[in-house]
C-alpha cells in the first residue's frame, strides 16, 4: 500500500480520535454556558423594576449575556448610564462578571451612600465576593481580622513621610538597575518596571532593607495579587455548590506565588519575634528593633491569643496580603501618571514645569526629600490626581452589598432588597462636566492652579484639593467612612518615584497615549506599552 492510501485509510480514525477529543471540551463549555445563565438570572432577579444599561430583555439568554458586556465594556456602561440616568437625578442598573447586577445611585445619594453603617450596607462583603477570597486567598480568620487595617490607620499613615529617606534609597537602587546611569536610550516596559520599583519601595516598610530588594519575593506578591484576579474571574462562572472542586485548580498558581513569599517571611517574622521577646526580658540585648510592618505586627500581636493573631504563619500570610493590598493598585496609579502625562500634547511644556518644581524645592529643603518637601509638590500632586480623574481604577466606586434582612430604603424611597450590590458610576462622576470643567481634557494643573495663581498672602486660606483628599465626587480611594486608609502612604510613594525620575532621567513623549482596557468593572492599564528612557546629562 502506498503512503497515500495509508493516510486515507488512517483518516476516519484521526477524525474520529479528534471528536473524541473535542467533545468532552465541548460538553464543558455547554455545562459552563448553562450553569452560568442560570447564575446570571438568578443574580438579575434581585433587581426587579429597574431601568438596565447592557442588557435587552428580549434577547435570548439575556442575563448571561448582559454580564458578559459588564466584562469587556463596563466603564462605556457606566458612563452611557451616567448620562442617560444619574444626571438626572435616576437611578440605573449595569451588569458585572464579578458583582452580579449593581444598582446605580446618582450623585445626590452619594454622601448618603458614603456614611451607611456596615450592618445596613457592608463594603467589605462586596469585596470579598467580588475576589471569592473564600477561595482564592483562604484564611478567613486572617482575612477578616482587623489586625492590618488596625496598623495601617495606627502605625503606616502615621509614620507616612517620616522614612522617606530609607525609600529613596530604594527608589535610587531600583531606578539606576532599571534604567541604567550610562545615558543611553533603553526601551523598557512601562508597567513592569514601575512594579518593580513600587514594590522595591513599599516593601523597604513592610519587610525591611534586606528582603524588599530581593525581586522573587517582591514579583511573588505582585503575581499573587493578579492570580486572585484571574481565579475570581474563573470561579464567578460556577455555582456555589461547585466553586471547592474548582477553586482547587483555579488556584494553583494562588498557592505557588503565595508559597514563594512565605518561604522568605516566615524565617524573617520567627527571628523577629524571638529578638523582640529577647529585648524585652533583656534591654541589654544587642539588637535593634526595626521601624517597619513586621515590627508593629509582631508587637500588636503580643497583646493578642489567638493561632491566627499569633503564629508566624499567619503573620506572615498578613503580610502577603498587605502585598496584595499595596502594590498593584499604586503600580496602576503610576503608570497612568506617567503615560498621561508624557502622553500630553504639550509634554514637554509639562515635564518642564514639574522638573522646575522638583529640583526648587528640593534645594529649600537641602536636598532631603523630607515630609515637607514632598508635601509642597503641589504641580506634581494636581498631575498625579488629574490622571488618577481621567484614568481612574474602574467605572464604579462605593460598592456595597445590602446586609440588612429587610433591605434597605433609598433616599427616594425605593427598597433595595438584602444580597443586591449598589454603588456609583465613578467615571461618569470624573468626567461630569458640573464638577469639572472641560472633563475630557488632561489638565495637569486643574487643581494646583487656584493656589498657583493666587497672591503669595491668600495661598494659605486656598483650598486645592490633594490628591488624598476623597469626595462624592471623587473616588479612586473611595470616600467616606471606607476611603483607603493607605492613601497616604501611596501617595507619598507615586511622587517620589515621579520626581526622581523626573530629576534624573529623560523620557521621550509619547506619540498617542494606549488606552485603557475595561475588564470587569475595572480598567485596565496597557500593562505591554514600553518607553524610551535614559539618564539625564546634568549640567
Amino acid at each position: 500500500m502506498s503512503l497515500l492510501d495509508q493516510s486515507r485509510a488512517a483518516a476516519p480514525f484521526v477524525l474520529l480520535s479528534s471528536v473524541a477529543l473535542s467533545t468532552p471540551l465541548i460538553l464543558l463549555f455547554v455545562f459552563l454556558f448553562f450553569v452560568s445563565d442560570v447564575k446570571a438570572r438568578k443574580e438579575h432577579a434581585l433587581t426587579p423594576g429597574f431601568e438596565w444599561m447592557g442588557r435587552n430583555s428580549n434577547e435570548f439568554f439575556a442575563a448571561i449575556r448582559a454580564n458578559f458586556r459588564g466584562l469587556v465594556d463596563s466603564v462605556a456602561l457606566y458612563r452611557a448610564g451616567y448620562a442617560k440616568y444619574s444626571k438626572f437625578d435616576k437611578i440605573f442598573v449595569a451588569p458585572t462578571w464579578t458583582k452580579g447586577p449593581q444598582i446605580i445611585l446618582p450623585p445626590s445619594m452619594g454622601s448618603w451612600l458614603a456614611s451607611r453603617p456596615d450592618d445596613l450596607l457592608n463594603a467589605k462583603d462586596c469585596t470579598f465576593d467580588t475576589a471569592q477570597f473564600t477561595y482564592t486567598v483562604g484564611h478567613e480568620s486572617i482575612t477578616s481580622n482587623d489586625m492590618i487595617d488596625l496598623l495601617i490607620k495606627r502605625e503606616l499613615t502615621r509614620t507616612t513621610g517620616t522614612l522617606n529617606e530609607q525609600l529613596c534609597e530604594e527608589i535610587v537602587g531600583s531606578l539606576e538597575g532599571l534604567y541604567g546611569v550610562d545615558g543611553e536610550w533603553r526601551n523598557v516596559p512601562v508597567f513592569d518596571t514601575l512594579t518593580r520599583t513600587v514594590g522595591r519601595v513599599a516593601n523597604r516598610i513592610f519587610v525591611g532593607k534586606e528582603l524588599c530588594s530581593n525581586m522573587d519575593f517582591v514579583m511573588a506578591g505582585t503575581h499573587f495579587a493578579r492570580d486572585i484576579s484571574v481565579s475570581s474571574y474563573i470561579l464567578h462562572l460556577f455555582p456555589k455548590f461547585l466553586k471547592p472542586a474548582v477553586s482547587w485548580f483555579a488556584t494553583i498558581p494562588n498557592r505557588r506565588h503565595s508559597g514563594i513569599a512565605m518561604k522568605y517571611l516566615k524565617p524573617l517574622i520567627k527571628q523577629r519575634i524571638e529578638d523582640m521577646q529577647m529585648k524585652a526580658e533583656d534591654p541589654n540585648y544587642s539588637w535593634e528593633e526595626p521601624n517597619d510592618f513586621i515590627t508593629w505586627m509582631v508587637r500588636e500581636s503580643f497583646k493578642r491569643d489567638t493561632e491566627d493573631e499569633t503564629s508566624v504563619y499567619a503573620l506572615a500570610y498578613r503580610i502577603v496580603l498587605l502585598n496584595f493590598a499595596a502594590i498593584t493598585t499604586t503600580t496602576i496609579m503610576s503608570t497612568n501618571a506617567l503615560l498621561d502625562i508624557w502622553s500630553a500634547p504639550n509634554a514637554e511644556e509639562i515635564v518642564a514645569s514639574l522638573r522646575e518644581e522638583a529640583q526648587r524645592v528640593l534645594a529649600e529643603h537641602n536636598g532631603v526629600w523630607s515630609k515637607a518637601a514632598v508635601n509642597k509638590l503641589h504641580r506634581l500632586d494636581s498631575a498625579i490626581r488629574e490622571s488618577s480623574r481621567i484614568s481612574g481604577v474602574g467605572g464604579t466606586s462605593m460598592a456595597r452589598r445590602v446586609r440588612a434582612a429587610n433591605g434597605v430604603t433609598l433616599p427616594n424611597g425605593v427598597v433595595v432588597p438584602k444580597n443586591a450590590t449598589v454603588g456609583v458610576a465613578m467615571d461618569g462622576l470624573h468626567f461630569d462636566e458640573a464638577f469639572y470643567p472641560n472633563p475630557q481634557t488632561f489638565d495637569p494643573w486643574r487643581f494646583s492652579r487656584p493656589r498657583e495663581e493666587a497672591a503669595e498672602d491668600e495661598k494659605a486660606h486656598i483650598h486645592a484639593p490633594k490628591l488624598v483628599d476623597t469626595s462624592v465626587h471623587f473616588l479612586p480611594f473611595s470616600t467616606g467612612i471606607h476611603a483607603c486608609p493607605g492613601r497616604f502612604f501611596a501617595a507619598n510613594n507615586i511622587k517620589l518615584i515621579l520626581a526622581h525620575i523626573l530629576l534624573d532621567y529623560e523620557i521621550q513623549p509619547f506619540d498617542h497615549r494606549e488606552p485603557n482596557i475595561s475588564l470587569g468593572d475595572i480598567s485596565v492599564v496597557p500593562v505591554h506599552a514600553k518607553m524610551m528612557i535614559r539618564r539625564r546629562v546634568k549640567a
